[in-house]
């Protein structure tokens, strides 16, 4: 049968996996991470292998029911229901939840096949978490269920249609990515285009909570230190009299991020020579919160317009861009262009994905399909190096932290 790999081939990769699992590292660090990364990768090279071409409609079939069966038991709180500890009956956790016992069976028969719930007896509907389902439980604010969840609602939702939508546009001949904040897939499907998203977002109180909550663990992905040496900012003396900015956190939200450069780069920047930038009412919250040391400007701004303070030595902005499609994203650089001097530089703090994502970064094109709902995107090198040019930039350098999919792309004006 076509797609059967031979004996010798499974063997040769067999072969290649327990070499691999020779040099295996269990620690928690980059190291073990990495090792893991590795060990997997090749674990399903050897399972791509094995399924063959009139199976994969069913392995399909198998992602979504796993997907719909994992939200509904969030939804109808059965993850809760179920012990920390120990097993429950399905008849125990149709009491405790109110879902029917049979609905229940049907949806944790798919949870176990996938390995997401434990079912300890064959013979017995009786479930007990592992160390999977456990962690979808909502009782930390750093819970991957609140990932999970935004994933869900605020992506899978809005673009499982996506094919409608492209019809709808006219599209199915000329396809584009969604490129416009205020008509996506996600206002499409909403019925309001013409409205921001997070204004819609704002309706629904709940799921913004969540959303919010699935974004407390993105600064492992997309560090906000590491990479640049936010070091080689410091002023002179005679930079100080002349009182040249050093930093400016463009759409810096409550002040968190820019708290963390100062926390470690204290010796080198001061917090007098730098300044965040947001919308009015979020420029009050970040006074009100003493999140920032008092010497800090807080300054009212919004980035689609020209940048008031002139000559900084960086401008500075961190998951600003990827909300954007490219006409947007080179409008806003555009708009620091003004103010810059040959000295000046931008940094973009975001994803930086690969030409060819492999098992240790397919989750940054995860995140672009995310903002794609949303008409963002994720870009590689070479997406930075168009928008910046066509803002009048040149790339500069792509600043990294090893293993993880997140960088600083600094640009300066062009030569």
């Amino acid at each position: 049968m076509a797609g059967i790999p031979s004996k010798e081939e499974v063997a040769e990769m067999v072969r290649q996996l327990n070499e691999i699992a020779k040099n295996y590292d269990d620690t928690p660090d980059l190291n073990g991470y990495m090792s893991r990364t590795s060990v997997i990768a090749k674990a399903k090279e050897l399972q791509r292998a094995l399924i063959t071409p009139d199976q994969t409609p069913n392995y399909h079939g198998l992602n979504i029911a796993e997907l719909v069966a994992i939200r509904t038991f969030i939804k109808l709180k059965i993850l809760d229901a179920i012990p920390k500890t120990g097993e429950i009956s399905i008849e125990e956790l149709s009491k405790a939840t109110g879902a029917q016992d049979s609905l229940i069976e049907r949806m944790a028969r798919i949870l176990v096949a996938t390995g997401f719930l434990s079912q300890p007896s064959p013979s017995v509907l009786s479930y007990s978490h592992n160390k999977f389902s456990l962690s979808y439980l909502l009782d930390s604010p750093n819970s991957p269920g609140y990932l999970f969840l935004s994933m869900y609602d605020q992506w899978f939702k809005h673009v499982h249609n996506f094919d409608d939508y492209l019809e709808a546009r006219g599209q199915l001949s000329s396809a584009r990515e969604p490129d416009d904040p205020l008509r996506n897939p996600f206002t499409y499907y909403h019925g309001k285009d013409g409205t921001p998203v997070w204004q819609i977002m704002a309706t629904n109180p709940e799921k913004l909570e969540q959303f919010q909550k699935s974004m407390s663990g993105i600064d492992v992905a997309i560090p906000v230190t590491g990479h640049f040496p936010f070091d080689v900012l410091k002023n002179s003396d005679e930079e100080n009299e002349r009182g040249v900015v050093e930093l400016v956190d463009v759409g810096g939200g409550h002040g968190v991020v820019l708290k963390q450069i100062l926390d470690r780069h204290g010796d080198a920047l001061s917090a007098r020579n730098v300044v965040l930038q947001e919308r009015r009412d979020i420029c009050e919250l970040a006074k009100a919160s003493g999140i920032l040391p008092a010497e800090v400007r807080v300054m009212e701004h919004d980035f689609m317009t020209e940048q008031p303070i002139k000559g900084a030595k960086a401008y500075f902005t961190r998951m600003i861009l990827h909300d954007y499609a490219d006409p947007v994203a080179t409008q806003i650089l555009k708009n620091l262009v003004p103010a810059m001097t040959s000295e000046s530089r931008v940094l973009v703090c975001e994803m930086v994905l690969p030409q060819r994502v492999d098992e240790a970064s397919f989750a940054a094109a995860v995140l672009d399909q995310a903002v794609m709902t949303m008409g963002g995107k994720e870009r590689t090198e070479e997406g930075f190096r168009k928008i910046f040019e066509a803002a009048g930039l040149e790339l500069v350098k792509t600043w990294r932290v090893p293993g993880v999919p997140g960088g600083c792309v600094e640009g300066r004006l062009k030569r």
